[in-house]
């Protein structure tokens, strides 16, 4: 742990200096003895002073009612954060300036029009994470990844209603293991996948690219640095955050949406149609795909299940044991032999299967070998009616819908629902609420539930999640010395979640996957340790498989503005059957340069 913290601990502190380098000296005409010189500096970061294009403040130039104008014009887009008096002081200045505030505005407006204007941000992330190959205590395998993630952001004004927005992303590892991106790999089988371009060391891929229009009564964007908030259409491939905290998908999506009223304050609707584009497809593959079983695995079931029925029926354990080894060689046996003779001997087994009261039959398609002899059933964990090709499942097509009402600082309520379309309609119909509400300016509360409503026959029932917790303060990226603190308590059965969550600890824990299980690689937990039961005989409809219940302890500080350091923990994890997991640890610095 020491050695995690101090290579964490560095790395915090080089984007820190980096970061400084760029903010400090804001004016190269203005003295770092200067008396005046922390105010102007203080000015300059607050974006109420620019300065001008030769890099110098000119101090001893008069200053005309446009300038002075301008400088009232950022003080009233920040109203909120100053305090009564200098609210009062900024009200009574834009008043005696009114006149000169609307030109000022009539006039940068004309110019957007005419020019363009296209905004850069950088952001740099440096990130310190263990990655498992097995999360569960006792057998726990990971590897620590150090990384950076440096995202090019872009945002172009074409004009007052049409905005283009970019992001570009690429990853450098400096621990020796890959860096993890939930789209790195393009999946053509089981164990077959390859690396999709721009998604190596240092290469770079387009992360994100969208378009908006403003429709309706035209918006007045003075102090909107993003464009436009209300009204809006946008295509391409843009970010959706569902929910609060955002654990149940906080990703891209690409595709098309329609958003009415102001996504910043009061009520919006915002509906959409397209593909979920990260999805953890290690965890989800198997419900579309299917895991195809070799007639040794098949044999190993058949006499688990004989096992069982034998003790269920009062014999022996010694006595039950014979009949499982003697069930599993006649059906290795059978199922190696001539077509016939497999066809005859996977009807016995069906039948024997469906006695035992496994809900194992419903899982398994076909279990009638094929031709060759070489494999005897497919099993899809979700239901037969789950299938999709290799690689149409890594974006799946999804309807979504949400309604949003919020106070900023005060309480927002979330309501949406989110569907699958298409072959995966069949495990995917969701709805979920979402609400936060501060107790006092520094004390919040949040809450959130989320239910599929289809029945999965991997646990027989229709999962849920839900999730809460409490946190002081607030860090903001944009406010100096800002924090905050918090814990939550996250539970979500297996089939509520799919990939994508906004914490790296949740993914690990709510989309666990083995990285090599029974020769297989890149399995996950929840069909792992259904199929560990099945063939141990240990199964039983009561038992649940998959899914994560856990705490997570959050802090994050904001040392000056641009740069927000974060620490994650997660603690007394288990998965639904009562596993107990890794305890994690997360700490990660990001800094936004423009």
């Amino acid at each position: 742990m020491k050695h995690r913290l101090l290579k964490a601990a560095a790395t915090v502190v080089f984007t820190c200096a980096a970061f400084h380098v760029q903010a400090a000296n804001p004016f190269t005409d203005v003295d770092t003895n200067s008396w005046a010189y922390q105010a102007v500096s203080k000015l300059s970061a607050e974006n109420v002073v620019e300065g001008y294009p030769d890099g110098t403040f000119r101090g001893e130039k008069n200053i005309s009612r446009y300038e002075v104008a301008q400088i009232i014009a950022r003080l009233v887009a920040r109203k909120d954060s100053l305090t009564a008096d200098q609210q009062a002081t900024v009200d009574k200045l834009a008043q005696s300036y009114r006149d000169d505030l609307a030109n000022l505005g009539v006039r940068v407006t004309e110019l957007e029009k005419k020019t363009g204007h296209t905004e850069l941000i950088t952001e740099l992330r440096i990130q310190d994470v263990d990655r498992y190959g097995n999360i569960f205590k006792g057998h726990t395998e990971k590897d620590n990844e150090l990384s950076a993630r440096v995202r090019l952001n872009t945002i172009t004004t074409v004009n007052d209603r049409s905005t283009v927005y970019g992001q570009l992303e690429t990853f450098l590892g400096f621990s020796g293991n890959d860096v993890y991106s939930v789209n790195k790999y393009t999946y053509k089988g089981q164990n077959d996948y390859t690396q999709n371009a721009g998604y190596g060391e240092g290469e770079v891929h387009l992360n994100r690219l969208w378009t908006t229009y403003q429709f309706g009564p035209k918006q007045d964007t003075t102090g909107l640095p993003f464009g436009p908030s209300k009204n809006l259409i946008g295509i391409g491939q843009f970010p959706v955050k569902m929910g609060v905290t955002g654990y149940t998908y906080d990703g891209e999506f690409k595709g098309a949406f329609l958003n009415l009223g102001d996504y910043r304050e009061g009520g919006h609707l915002t509906i959409a149609y397209g593909r979920a584009t990260n999805i953890n497809v290690e965890y989800t593959a198997p419900m579309m795909h299917g895991y195809t079983f070799s007639n040794q695995d098949v044999a190993g079931i058949a006499g688990s299940m004989a096992y069982a029925q034998a003790l269920a029926a009062g014999q022996s354990q010694k006595y039950a044991e014979a009949v499982k080894e003697q069930t599993a060689a006649t059906v290795a046996a059978g199922l190696s032999a001539d077509p016939q003779t497999r066809a005859t001997t996977a009807a016995k087994l069906m039948q024997q299967i469906q006695a035992s009261g496994s809900d194992l039959a419903s899982m398994a398609s076909d279990l009638v070998p094929v031709l060759n002899g070489t494999d005897a059933f497919t099993l899809y964990p979700m239901g037969n009616k789950v299938q999709m090709a290799w690689g149409e499942d890594e974006d799946v097509p999804i309807a979504y819908a949400s309604y949003i009402y919020k106070k900023p600082q005060h309480y927002e309520f979330h309501v949406y629902g989110m569907r699958a379309v298409g072959p995966v309609s069949h495990i995917a119909a969701a709805y979920g609420l979402a609400g936060q509400y501060y107790v006092t300016p520094m004390w919040n509360v949040h809450a959130e539930y989320v239910k599929n409503m289809r029945k999965l026959p991997l646990n027989n029932e229709r999962p849920y999640s839900f999730n809460y917790g409490v946190a002081y303060g607030t860090a903001d990226v944009l406010k100096a010395k800002s924090y905050s603190i918090g814990l939550d308590y996250i539970y979500s059965q297996a089939g509520t979640y799919f990939g994508g969550s906004t914490n790296d600890i949740a993914d690990q824990y709510m989309g666990h996957v083995y990285k090599d299980w029974r020769g297989r690689s890149n399995v996950p937990a929840y069909f792992a340790d259904k199929m560990d039961a099945v063939l141990d005989g240990t199964d039983n409809p009561n038992r649940n498989y998959g899914g994560a219940k856990f705490f997570l302890a959050k802090a994050a500080y904001v040392p000056m503005k641009g740069l927000i350091i974060e620490a994650n923990y997660g603690f007394n994890a288990q998965d639904m059957g009562g596993k107990k997991m890794d305890n994690m640890f997360l700490l990660k610095a990001t800094a936004y340069i423009k």
